[in-house]
């Protein structure tokens, strides 16, 4: 390979780390591209101190994307309960022993248990939130549980939220495009037609002149943000000379303005055919869980199903029956020949006949 080449090379793989992310397993990664929005989770086998991996769209136009995460935390008459990532109860802290604490992006609840946020803000919200729920009573924790769960599920809220992201990063991810092609297409097509010359000098040129004014496009939209983007000078240098860094310019702005919302908030910006199949898992992690704050979250889904016209009968699923089987689990769908047995995999839930 030439000196050339392998400076591409380093570029590819440079800005491929660039698209890596880690985040906390409960993480719902909503990335949103003019109208088309999706879903992308976190690789789940690769666990890094509770943190996993999760790639970003790596080829432009580059969206915009915010983070959001279900209950994971849910006020119970005994205690504050923790859920996983699947919705499943992973621990219950009475209130006396609730000792919460911050540590960056870290909530500690007492000696034995954290949680992972992905970032500080959302972090400290959930910080200020337990703190109100271990003075308050009863009564108080579940209405106000159910305010915040209102304001989480808010679909306007969260689409206005995405439209002023949208619009906040409108130059800098056409520029992201401008400085790839540049990059990765032009550049690579002069180096092989023309070689080394003057003509490859006057592209690096035109790309050095286009980081710069990434570079001012993003030192202007930072600027524009109510909470001051951390090492703001810094990232602004990094963007005027490495082109990896002004790729994933408007990155800095997308963690920058974390959205507090369940995944559920982004229902009407995902394709109508996959509606169902975002809203079902969170159903059914809830209706049929063994969680001792069911009975609260269910009713703050209800709230919400009745607002989007969505009906049990559409939430519930039966699956294709296979030879032999006479009953399923309504949770996992899971098959048995015995109409008797339970799901010892969900908590022993009692089965359904077909």
């Amino acid at each position: 390979m030439t000196d050339g080449q392998w400076l591409l090379t380093l570029f590819a793989l440079l800005y491929f780390v660039e698209c890596l992310r880690l985040y906390p397993g409960s993480v719902w990664l909503f990335s949103s591209s003019g109208k088309r929005g999706w879903m992308r989770r976190p690789l789940q086998h690769l666990d890094f101190a509770g943190r996993k991996f999760l790639l970003l769209q790596v080829l432009p136009p580059v969206p915009v994307h915010v983070s959001l995460m279900p209950w994971v935390l849910v006020p119970c008459s005994t205690g504050l309960e923790l859920l996983d990532e699947a919705g499943r109860p992973a621990g219950l802290i009475p209130w006396p022993e609730l000792k919460p604490a911050l540590d960056a992006a870290t909530l500690r609840l007492s000696a034995d248990h954290i949680v992972r946020f992905p970032d500080e803000a959302t972090a400290a919200t959930w910080l200020k939130r337990v703190m109100g729920w271990r003075a308050a009573s009863e009564p108080a924790r579940e209405k106000d549980f159910l305010k915040l769960a209102a304001q989480m599920l808010d679909v306007k809220r969260f689409t206005s939220a995405m439209n002023d992201l949208s619009a906040r990063t409108h130059w800098l991810r056409w520029m992201s495009l401008l400085i790839f092609l540049m990059c990765f297409g032009v550049i690579t097509l002069i180096y092989r037609w023309l070689g080394e010359g003057p003509q490859i000098l006057a592209a690096a040129g035109f790309m050095l002149l286009l980081l710069w004014i990434q570079a001012v496009l993003f030192w202007r939209a930072a600027g524009r943000l109510k909470e001051p983007i951390k090492h703001r000078f810094w990232k602004t240098l990094a963007i005027a000379l490495l082109p990896q860094h002004a790729m994933r310019a408007a990155d800095h702005v997308c963690s920058a303005l974390p959205c507090l919302a369940h995944p559920l908030a982004a229902l009407s910006s995902v394709p109508e055919s996959s509606r169902l199949a975002l809203v079902r898992p969170f159903w059914k992690a809830v209706h049929h869980g063994q969680s001792q704050s069911a009975h609260l979250q269910e009713r703050a889904l209800e709230s919400f199903f009745k607002v989007q016209n969505i009906s049990r009968d559409q939430l519930e699923t039966v699956p294709e029956k296979q030879p032999g089987s006479v009953a399923y689990c309504p949770h996992c769908e899971a098959q048995f020949s015995d109409a008797k047995a339970h799901c010892q995999d969900c908590g022993g839930l009692t089965l359904k006949a077909f």
